[in-house]
């Protein structure tokens, strides 16, 4: 076997996940949502701690798909023809990529509700114009993610 330098490798490894992004609908989609709640989470100023718990879990997602595509290539190349078992294969590894992305959901709901509840409460209280602003930008947000789900 070729020894390869840490640096080949280093530059193998991100040609690999720089592949991945930009060939996977699915991890372009989670990293939008991913931006949306550590964009989220900066915006409301919450905890360094629970920061990095929505870090955390948006990364697992991630790597998670990642793994899910090399696997499902793996399975791809050892059995190229229809095959009952290589398909519940991969969809016992999807299966955990979808166990992970709603589990960070969850949690970033979780984390996340409270200071978002408690801003808009003050913002109205404040100001009606700009709970509206905040809300218009919020939706905004939703519908520019589902477009780009739709095109991508």
């Amino acid at each position: 076997m070729t020894k390869i330098s840490f640096i080949n490798s280093a530059i193998c490894s991100a040609k690999g996940l720089l592949d991945g992004i930009y060939t996977e609908r699915t991890i372009k989609i989670q990293l939008a949502i991913s931006a949306l709640l550590i964009s989220t989470a900066i915006i409301l100023e919450i905890s360094k701690e629970y920061l990095i718990t929505i870090i955390a879990l948006c990364s697992l997602v991630i790597i998670l798909e990642l793994f899910n595509r090399s696997f499902e290539m793996l399975v791809d190349f050892i059995s190229p023809e229809y095959n009952k078992k290589a398909g519940r294969i991969k969809d016992s590894i999807a299966g955990v990529v979808l166990a992970s992305f709603i589990l960070a959901i969850t949690v970033s709901f979780i984390i996340l509700y409270n200071p978002a509840v408690n801003l808009l409460k003050s913002l109205l209280n404040n100001s009606l114009s700009e709970g509206l602003i905040i809300a218009i930008v919020i939706l905004l947000g939703v519908v520019i993610l589902v477009d780009y789900a739709k095109r991508n």
